[in-house]
C-alpha cells in the first residue's frame, strides 16, 4: 500500500517540478502560471498535495506539546522552552515569527488552490471535493492561529501587497468564518474512510471533528455537542488499537482496521519523511521531546486511585491516594508498577527493548533493553546514548528500527483521532450540564476509552467516596488519553490553567538518582542537588526555586504579535502585556 501512495506523490513532483526531498515545494504562483496551468484534474490532484503539506508535525507536535508541560523540549534556550517557561521576550523571532509566517505561508497555498480551481474543466462536484478538503487544512492553520494570537488577519484569497497592511480581525469574526467554512466543506466531503490510492485525504468527519475542536476552544458548547455527538452516532470511525494507532504498523495504509485516524498527516518512504523517532529516543545526543515528570505522576493506579495528589490535587489531603502507589518513590522501576495501562504504551518503560543505545547504568554499553535513564551530567556529558533532560521516554511515534537515522521516519502523524471526538462530548456536556455528567454519560464517553485498554472504569460513587473532582479527572483523562496528540497546550490556554506552566520542570526523585544513576544530574554553584518540595531533582526552576520559569496570567495566554510584523505593519497592534 506505502509503494501505491509512493508512486502518486513521485509523480505529482514530476508534473509539478517540486522536490521530492522536501515532499512538495509551493506550487509556482506567479499569474501567468495561474493563468495556464489549472485545465486538468491530474494538474488540480498536483496542486492539492502543496496544501496537504500544512499538515506540518512542527505545528501538530511542537506548537501543540512542546510549549506546554506533557513534552519539555531538550534545548531550554529554544524558543519553545521560553514559551512553556514564561521567558519569551515579544522581539524573539522563534516561535513568533517563524510560526506566523509559516501558517500564513500554508494558508497562502490553500488560498491560491481555492483561487484557482474551478477554471478545471470538470465535474463541478467532484471539483469542489478538493476546495472542500483545502477548505479543511486552512481551517486548521487558523485554528492554530487563533488560539494563540487571538485577533488575526483573516485572508481568505491571494491579496496583493497593498491589502496587506490593514488591522487584525477580531477573533469571533474568524471562527465564524471557519465554522461556516468547515460546514461547506462537509457538505461536499464524502462519507466513506479513504482507503487505497485516497488514503490520508480528508473527509466529511474529519472537516466536523475540527469544527467539533474549534468550537470547544471557543466555549460554543452547544455547537460542540451537537456536532460531536453527530460524528459519534454516524460516523463509520471508532477505537482501535491504542498502541498501533502511534506506529507504522497501525498506519491506515498499512492496517485498514485503522479507523480511529480521522486526520493525519501522511508520511512516505523516501518521499515525506520526519524526524519523531530521533526527537523522542535516539542512541546519540540529546532527546528533543521528553516525557516530564508531572505526565508520569498524572496515570493512576489499576483501581482508579491517584498514585500522589500531584498538581491535580495540589495540598488537598483528604484524597484517596492507591494503595498500589510506590509514592514517595525509590526505584525508577516503581513509577511504572501497577499504573493505568496507557502508560506503558505512552513511555518506555524498564524492561521494554530499548533503542536508545548507552542507558543510565552503571556499564558504559548499548543496551538492549532499557533499565534506567541517562542523564549526560552524570555520563561525563558525552553523547553516546539517549540522554533524557527529565528521567522519561515517549515510546508514542518512536520507531526503534531507524534511531539514530535523522530525517527518516515515515510514520503518519495523527492530527485528530476519534477519542478526540468523544472527549469533546464529554466536556461539551459537562459544561452544559453545569458541570457534571451522569454515570451513563461517562460510560459512554470516559469508560470507552478505559475499557479498550482495561483501565478500571470511572464510577461517580468512586470519586466521590475518594473526594476526587469530576471536572479535574475528565481533564485528567483527555491529557492522558490525548498525550502527544497535539492539543495539550490548547488545552491549559483554553482551561485556564495556565499555572501548570509556571511550575519547575522535574525528574525523578533524588533518592531514586543517588540510589540508582550515582549522583544528582542537576545541582547548584555549591554542589548541592536541586530539589523541589516532593523530593523530586528539578531540571529547570521556577521562580518559587529561585529561578525564571512563570507564567504571567496577564498576558501568557496569547502570543506577541511578531515584532517583524508590526514593522511593517503597525495596525497589526499587539497583544495585552507586551
Amino acid at each position: 500500500m506505502k509503494n501505491k501512495i509512493k508512486y502518486i506523490l513521485a509523480g505529482c513532483c514530476l508534473m509539478t517540478t517540486f522536490s521530492c526531498s522536501d515532499f512538495l515545494e509551493r506550487y509556482p504562483l506567479d499569474k501567468a502560471v495561474n493563468d495556464t496551468y489549472w485545465k486538468t484534474e491530474a494538474q488540480l490532484r498536483a496542486a492539492l498535495y502543496p496544501c496537504y503539506e500544512g499538515l506540518q508535525y512542527d505545528l501538530i507536535i511542537n506548537l501543540g506539546e512542546a510549549c506546554a508541560e506533557t513534552v519539555i523540549w531538550g534545548d531550554p534556550t529554544s524558543g519553545l522552552s521560553k514559551v512553556g517557561g514564561g521567558t519569551s521576550s515579544a522581539q524573539d523571532n522563534f516561535p513568533f515569527y517563524n510560526y506566523w509566517r509559516d501558517i500564513y505561508g500554508h494558508i497562502f497555498d490553500c488560498n491560491n488552490f481555492l483561487d484557482n480551481y474551478d477554471q478545471v474543466n470538470m465535474d463541478q462536484e467532484a471539483k469542489d471535493v478538493y476546495a472542500a478538503e483545502v477548505k479543511v487544512i486552512r481551517a486548521l492553520q487558523y485554528f492554530w492561529l487563533t488560539s494563540v494570537w487571538g485577533d488575526v488577519p483573516l485572508i481568505d484569497r491571494v491579496i496583493g501587497s497593498e491589502e496587506a497592511y490593514g488591522p487584525r480581525n477580531p477573533k469571533k469574526e474568524v471562527i465564524d468564518w471557519m465554522i461556516e467554512d468547515l460546514k461547506w466543506a462537509a457538505e461536499k466531503l464524502g462519507s466513506e474512510i479513504q482507503t487505497s490510492q485516497e488514503v490520508g485525504r480528508i473527509d466529511r468527519w474529519g472537516a466536523l471533528a475540527l469544527m467539533a475542536r474549534i468550537a470547544l476552544q471557543d466555549g460554543r458548547y452547544e455547537l460542540a455537542e451537537k456536532v460531536s455527538k453527530y460524528i459519534l452516532d454516524n460516523s463509520p470511525y471508532d477505537l482501535y488499537d491504542y498502541e498501533k494507532v502511534y506506529h507504522l504498523e497501525g498506519n491506515a495504509e498499512n492496517d485498514p482496521k485503522n479507523n480511529e485516524s480521522m486526520i493525519y498527516s501522511l508520511y512516505v518512504k523516501d518521499i515525506r519523511m520526519n524526524n519523531m523517532t530521533n526527537y523522542t529516543c535516539t542512541p546519540v545526543n540529546y532527546i528533543r521531546l521528553n516525557a516530564s515528570k508531572t505526565l508520569v505522576d498524572a496515570f493512576l493506579c489499576t483501581d482508579g486511585k491517584p498514585a500522589t495528589t500531584g498538581l491535580e490535587y495540589y495540598k488537598k489531603t483528604d484524597v484517596a491516594i492507591s494503595p498500589l502507589s510506590k509514592y514517595p518513590v525509590k526505584r525508577y522501576a516503581d513509577y511504572f508498577k501497577d499504573r493505568d495501562p496507557r502508560m506503558k504504551m505512552t513511555l518506555y518503560t524498564p524492561g521494554d527493548a530499548w533503542p536508545g543505545g548507552d542507558d543510565g547504568d552503571a556499564g558504559n554499553r548499548v543496551n538492549a533493553t532499557f533499565g534506567l535513564p541517562r542523564f549526560a551530567p552524570l555520563q561525563g556529558n558525552n553523547n553516546n546514548g539517549a540522554n533524557t533532560k527529565t528521567g522519561f521516554y515517549f515510546k508514542k511515534y518512536n520507531t526503534p528500527e531507524l534511531a539514530g537515522l535523522t530525517d527518516q521516519d515515515h510514520n503518519n502523524i495523527n492530527v485528530i483521532r476519534y477519542p478526540e471526538v468523544i472527549l469533546i462530548y464529554a466536556e461539551a456536556l459537562f459544561n452544559l450540564q453545569g458541570g457534571t455528567l451522569t454515570q451513563d454519560q461517562i460510560d459512554e464517553t470516559i469508560n470507552r476509552l478505559r475499557n479498550r485498554v482495561g483501565m478500571h472504569p470511572m464510577k461517580l460513587s468512586e470519586l466521590e467516596a475518594w473526594n476526587m473532582d469530576l471536572k479535574t479527572e475528565l481533564r485528567r483523562e483527555r491529557r492522558i488519553e490525548m498525550s502527544f496528540d497535539g492539543m495539550r497546550y490548547f488545552d491549559i490556554l483554553r482551561w485556564k490553567e495556565g499555572f501548570r506552566l509556571g511550575r519547575a520542570i522535574t525528574c525523578p526523585s533524588l533518592e531514586v538518582c543517588m540510589d540508582e544513576l550515582g549522583g544528582c544530574p542537576y545541582v547548584d554553584d555549591q554542589n548541592n542537588p536541586i530539589v523541589d518540595e516532593f523530593g523530586d531533582v528539578v531540571y529547570d526552576k521556577s521562580t518559587a526555586e529561585g529561578g525564571g520559569r512563570n507564567f504571567d496570567e496577564s498576558k501568557h495566554y496569547l502570543w506577541p504579535v511578531p515584532y517583524q510584523e508590526r514593522l511593517k505593519n503597525p495596525a497589526l497592534g499587539q497583544n495585552p502585556g507586551w
